[in-house]
């Protein structure tokens, strides 16, 4: 595929001409139409958020917000603390000001029962993180017995429902190290929606496959974009941030550096920082 690099970091692409992306193994198809953000709390609201590794400042004054229904990709440079504050969503990293709010749910705040939020909370990793003792239907229902309560059969059932929305049903009687990296992945997607988040969190979900598994992943969040679900998600696919987000955040060195439409960022992009990166990503 040929692409033609947009202009260097001193100069924002001209206004009505938007850059070549990359080809990323997507399926065609059109741009999902940009959401209405809703009113009311948002579901994600980071407020002012800093966190430090002892003397390491690796997020500094956060702030951004996440309507319902509303997909925000994030991304940067490697390093950027785009991963930790993600992480910080559902307090897998703890973060020592500010504060995060989801669905109404305070983050930070000794009388919020955390388990009960990360069951709200769907998170896919960057490695998958089946257990590769299980088979792929215990996979999907061993969280669901354990931490909603569900009966084995409600549980099965509801988790072959899902195998087959990712198109993996013929896979449901084997293990973890007998699928593919796509595979694998979009079984632990499987799983996140098994537990009816409210949110779905992806970091980096497709950074540690080989190229050709990239696009059937990135098909799968496409289709839970088109079908609403709300989704926090850093990643370096940037068409998949051109087809499928409502806004784009680009952080760097621990900073939310800008905050745009998806338009905005990939036409007008306001800081060199941004200009800078995007020159570099969509060049090739």
């Amino acid at each position: 595929m040929t692409s033609t690099p947009i202009p260097g970091p001193d100069a924002p692409t001209p206004a009505g001409r938007e850059a070549t992306l990359p080809d990323d193994g997507l399926q065609q198809g059109p741009l999902i139409p940009p959401r209405t953000a809703t009113t009311g709390e948002p579901m994600i609201a980071i407020n002012a958020v800093s966190k430090w590794y002892g003397s390491f400042q690796v997020l500094t004054d956060c702030t951004t917000t996440v309507s319902k229904g509303e997909v925000v990709v994030v991304c940067g440079p490697s390093g950027s603390g785009k991963s930790t504050l993600i992480k910080c969503v559902n307090a897998l990293e703890p973060f020592q000001e500010g504060q995060i709010t989801v669905d109404g749910t305070k983050v930070k705040d000794r009388a919020t029962n955390l388990p009960k939020l990360r069951s709200r909370v769907g998170m896919v990793f960057q490695h998958f993180e089946l257990f590769p003792h299980l088979s792929i239907t215990d996979n999907l229902t061993l969280a669901q017995r354990k931490v909603l309560g569900r009966s084995p059969a409600d549980a099965e059932k509801r988790g072959l429902d899902l195998l087959a929305r990712v198109g993996l049903s013929d896979h449901a009687k084997k293990y973890p190290g007998q699928l593919s990296g796509g595979q694998q992945q979009r079984v632990a997607i499987a799983r996140a929606l098994a537990m009816d988040p409210v949110v779905m969190l992806f970091d980096e979900p497709t950074s540690a496959l080989d190229p050709e598994m990239v696009g059937e992943v990135l098909d799968v969040m496409v289709e839970l974009a088109r079908d609403g679900m709300t989704m926090m998600v850093v990643t370096h696919e940037m068409g998949f941030a051109r087809k499928v987000a409502d806004r784009v955040i680009f952080m760097d060195r621990g900073e939310i550096v800008e905050d745009a439409t998806k338009s905005d960022f990939f036409g007008q992009p306001r800081s060199p920082r941004a200009q800078h990166f995007l020159s570099k990503i969509l060049s090739h």
